[in-house]
């Protein structure tokens, strides 16, 4: 008697598993995120118009926070380059 080999079997394929956009929460920054970053760019813009000269980094962050939010930041002289 012969055995019977069997033949291999046809791999079966899956239909790609479908991820609804509304299901998945946005990763967007959250308010506290976006005031900083909107500093941030500011803050750059004025180390850019100072000439990109640096040891400014705090005096240009306070004064872009100041901006920014709306209320007066007291400049401190330790935040001046000597």
């Amino acid at each position: 008697m012969k055995k019977k080999t069997a033949a291999p079997k046809k791999a079966t394929t899956r239909p790609a598993k479908q991820v609804s956009k509304s299901s998945a929460p946005e990763k967007r920054p959250g308010p506290v995120q976006d005031v900083q970053v909107r500093i941030a760019a500011r803050a750059h813009e004025l180390y850019e118009q100072r000439g990109c000269l640096d040891g400014y980094h705090l005096r240009d962050w306070l004064e872009a926070e100041r901006e920014i939010l709306g209320h007066p930041v007291e400049m401190d002289k330790s935040s001046e380059r000597i």
